[in-house]
């Protein structure tokens, strides 16, 4: 009996064990990593480089938006890629680092700066086995993973969004040209507007064809803009779009070659540029 006793007591005592083991918080050691600041903290995008423009973009109530050297909406992906540089792993770091060192390692007057608000990160070499980066940031080298740096020094237009109609702008009116059955462009004009919640025109689209030209608009995305000042556009004659947002309107001028299709923004200084393919989708053909 008593050693029945004893053995119910260590059956128990081992039970209150495993309990206690696995409810236990195991702790798991997390990476260092670049920064504690949030993305969302963020208000303000510098891009230092040697030779080239220096880059500025602010967010502001409609998002990101390019203010230096162009005035543009910025890429969302771009954005976050640049900021993904404040939760990167660290896999080593160097603190007090004499100038000779700093200078072995990349940093000097010609270095790439990012600077993100008051938070400024200078980027070195690449380390020659891991291929990982040398980052200086609140005076400690550290080692991280090159993910930011090779967007750093690509031209200032690579970082306007490619979106021809902003992602919170809806439209409600359209006045666009017509295209003519061996693509070349009609000078006749179509308007289409919604009414009611029904879109309707002054031409001869059923109300599907309709709805499919405006998803097309609402979602054009361009394969490259660039400044309209280094764009090489054709001797064509410009035909006027006019797209009613919800609380503006933005006038564009389309033109095509028999590879691209134009759609030019005076107001804003910038050539979108599509495939000509695209032409049948965002100019109705003429009967």
């Amino acid at each position: 009996m008593k050693s029945r006793y004893l053995f119910n007591i260590l059956l128990i005592i081992v039970i209150l064990g495993l309990y206690w083991f696995l409810n236990q918080e195991t702790s798991i050691p997390t990476q260092p990593t670049l920064s504690i600041t949030s993305h969302d903290d963020i208000s303000q995008i510098t891009i230092a480089r040697n030779g080239l423009d220096t880059i500025s973009i602010h967010k502001n109530s409609s998002g990101w938006q390019l203010v230096q050297p162009l005035n543009a909406p910025a890429n969302n992906t771009r954005m976050k890629l640049l900021l993904s540089i404040l939760n990167t792993p660290i896999y080593a770091q160097l603190s007090h680092a004499d100038n000779a060192t700093r200078s072995q390692l990349g940093f000097n007057d010609t270095s790439t700066v990012l600077t993100l608000n008051n938070d400024r990160f200078q980027f070195g070499n690449i380390e020659s086995i891991s291929k990982r980066r040398y980052v200086l940031h609140n005076d400690v080298i550290h080692l991280i993973d090159d993910n930011v740096a090779p967007l750093l020094n690509a031209n200032a237009a690579s970082f306007i969004d490619n979106k021809l109609i902003p992602l919170n702008k809806q439209i409600s009116k359209l006045i666009i040209t017509k295209s003519n059955t061996d693509n070349s462009l009609s000078t006749n004009d179509i308007i289409i507007e919604q009414k009611q919640g029904r879109w309707i025109s002054n031409g001869n689209l059923s109300a599907d064809q309709l709805s499919l030209l405006i998803e097309a608009w609402q979602h054009a995305y361009a394969l490259q803009v660039i400044p309209l000042k280094t764009a090489k556009l054709p001797l064509t004659e410009p035909h006027k779009i006019i797209i009613w947002l919800n609380d503006a309107s933005i006038e564009l001028e389309l033109q095509t070659n028999v590879r691209t299709l134009y759609l030019n923004n005076q107001q804003q200084q910038l050539s979108y540029q599509f495939p000509v393919e695209l032409l049948s989708q965002l100019a109705p053909t003429e009967p």
